[in-house]
């Protein structure tokens, strides 16, 4: 029988039914009337007008509840309950997900009044299965973690009956909706945990969902699994995970062809980006993000704009995040640009009112994306852009999402640093300066030693930035000091002899060689000298050889300045001495970077010759000295005799 059969013979049943309801009757022959109208409606909603018709049922299932009362008629309310239930969370599907679907739960669980396992094995297990649905897709939109845990343990409940060898369909499906709430569940609590459950319950069903009895199932399982496995992999044993989500997503495009299924091929395609853009995280090449940027296309080939609007965007914002990983080591300018272009395809659906988080997501990928290009083009445009990016995603991550707040303030705070570099006047840059300090001072309130060491570090690491920035135009001594502090500061919580302390103490003796040009020129040169020589412990010749030299061209310079006060021809000597060796480890670097093709190689080259200009300079200053010294003693000699 065809579908217009079916309708038409429903349409006649329904007839019949609303006859039968104008003639007086008492209130439960009524409430029968009206559960075997709803009955039908929810037939006819399974052939058209799903909505519509479901509504229709409920409607008529509610009448009949006001006959059939909890303690006259358990049984039939019961019934009707359970069928309530059905058709919301079916609506649920369609419209109002959320509402639908806290509406289904509750019709359920009044239903399970009665349908106690005990008496009601099967109807306890179906009730438990659908339950199992309506939590899950209830934690999509509200109280994840609690709705997740909801799920579960219904679907746990309804295992208790729905064995794989009794109800080996049955078993499968809520094993399917158990893996998806245990990876729901993963995205925001033990992610190790959730995850396995989740990749176990999913493997379960492929004993039932075969490739050769049930193609469609098993591509959607696979699917799962693949979005699972990439989950995983940020946990632990990322390499190994990313391939089994990519084996995953192989399998599951076996049957999801672009020609057969383009919708679901879309998905997988996305997933299998997703996988692969993870996996460039653990193994070195632009191959996988490459491999990550193909997948992505393939889907943009089936998800339009125009059609699926929110898997259009989800997919130009994964695609924007491949393109920012290439960046960092490939083409920088080109990949850029091209993470910018599909920024801003997401944003014509991704909007602040109607996605909030994910239009602050891609906010931060354009703030990424003009931060990365300010280093290289047009430093004052992109760094306007860049605090443009960062006040929009203030717009979403208020004080009241204190570590996104906290976040965005830091990346105010690198990005005014960067504006101040560039800026005409002394004034403007100023400015930017106490804008970055406000923005760290907002940071802190939420990066605490003790709670947050690693991020108030940086924030201490940024202000000394702002600071150093800043007392080159104005209050040099006062802000010199202050620069001082915060470095001292991010100095108690790095690990002696680890790089970033090492860094921290480079820091220091730049401040203090600023700070001895303002006073105490002898005092602050040896405090200066007394910090480069600390860092050299950690970035020592052999090991990095260009941090070496840098540090050796500073405390050349240190000695060289401090000369002017003491001892000017043993401290010429010591700066020679350490502008010598500043040369050597340039001039290893430069062959260490043009054996690997390191771009850097040119910059080795010129602050080499840099410093054999420096240590020519010291050689006329200290043959200079040596002329007046011998002149001065001629001179006593010469007044002795007369």
């Amino acid at each position: 029988m065809n579908a217009v059969n079916i309708i038409e013979d429903y349409n006649k049943a329904l007839g019949t039914y609303q006859r039968i309801s104008a003639l007086e009757m008492d209130p439960v022959q009524r409430a029968n009337i009206q559960r075997k109208v709803g009955d039908i409606y929810s037939e006819i909603s399974r052939q058209e007008d799903k909505v519509k018709n479901y509504k229709l049922a409920i409607a008529a299932y509610q009448m009949a509840l006001e006959a059939f009362t909890l303690e006259n008629h358990p049984a039939q309310r019961a019934r009707v309950q359970k069928a309530i239930g059905s058709a919301y969370l079916d609506i649920g599907e369609t419209e109002q997900r959320a509402e639908n679907c806290r509406s289904s739960a509750a019709a359920f669980k009044e239903a399970l009044n009665y349908y106690l396992p005990e008496s009601f094995s099967t109807d306890y297990s179906e009730i438990q299965a659908s339950l199992g649905v309506a939590y899950r897709r209830l934690a999509e939109s509200e109280e994840k973690v609690a709705n997740c845990f909801l799920a579960i343990r219904a679907c746990t409940e309804a295992l208790k009956f729905y064995t794989f060898k009794d109800y080996p369909a049955k078993f499968a499906d809520v094993q399917i909706n158990l893996g998806m709430a245990y990876t729901a569940l993963a995205e925001v609590d033990a992610r190790e945990e959730n995850c396995g459950n989740a990749i176990r319950a999913y493997v379960r069903t492929l004993d039932v969902y075969t490739f050769d009895r049930s193609p469609l199932v098993y591509a959607s399982v696979q699917n799962n699994l693949a979005t699972a496995y990439t989950a995983l992999s940020k946990a632990k044993e990322k390499a190994t995970n990313c391939w089994r989500a990519i084996e995953a997503c192989d399998e599951a495009l076996r049957v999801r062809t672009k020609e057969r299924l383009p919708f679901a091929h879309a998905a997988t395609q996305n997933n299998l980006g997703n996988a692969y853009l993870t996996l460039a995280e653990a193994e070195s090449g632009f191959e996988n993000c490459r491999r990550a940027v193909d997948a992505y296309n393939k889907a943009l080939e089936v998800y339009s704009i125009e059609k699926f609007p929110v898997q259009y965007a989800l997919t130009e914002s994964n695609l924007a995040n491949a393109y920012l990983v290439i960046a960092e080591s490939d083409q920088k300018f080109d990949n850029c640009r091209e993470a910018i272009k599909a920024c801003k395809e997401a944003l014509k659906v991704y909007n602040l009112e109607d996605f909030p988080e994910d239009y602050a997501d891609i906010q931060g990928c354009l703030w990424v994306a003009h931060s990365s290009l300010a280093d290289s083009e047009y430093r004052a445009e992109n760094c306007i852009l860049a605090l443009d990016a960062c006040q929009e995603r203030l717009k979403v991550y208020t004080v009241a999402r204190p570590e996104q707040y906290a976040s965005c303030q830091k990346d105010l705070a690198i990005t005014y640093s960067m504006l101040a570099n560039v800026e005409d006047t002394p004034e403007d840059k100023a400015w930017d300066c106490k804008k970055a300090i406000a923005a760290c001072d907002e940071a802190m309130k939420f990066y605490t030693p003790k709670d947050r060491p690693t991020e108030y570090a940086e924030i201490q690491n940024l202000l000394w930035t702002a600071f150093t920035s800043l007392a080159e135009v104005e209050d040099k001594a006062e802000n010199c000091r202050k620069a001082i502090v915060a470095c001292q500061s991010s100095m108690e919580i790095y690990e002696k002899n680890s790089h970033d302390y090492a860094d921290a103490l480079k820091n220091l003796g730049y401040t203090y060689v600023t700070l001895a040009e303002t006073e105490s020129l002898k005092e602050n040169c040896k405090l200066a000298i007394e910090s480069y020589k600390s860092a050299l412990e950690v970035y020592s010749a052999d090991i990095a050889s260009f941090e070496h030299a840098e540090i050796q061209r500073d405390i050349g310079y240190t000695y060289l300045l401090l000369s002017d006060v003491e001892d000017k021809a043993e401290n010429c000597k010591k700066s020679v001495k350490a502008y010598k060796k500043a040369f050597k480890a340039y001039s290893d670097s430069t062959r260490e970077f043009e054996s690997v093709r390191d771009t850097r190689s040119a910059e080795a080259r010129e602050k080499a010759d840099k410093c054999q200009n420096a240590i020519e300079a010291c050689r006329k200053i200290l043959k200079t000295s040596r002329k007046a010294m011998d002149a001065s003693a001629k001179k006593r000699r010469d007044t002795k005799e007369a």
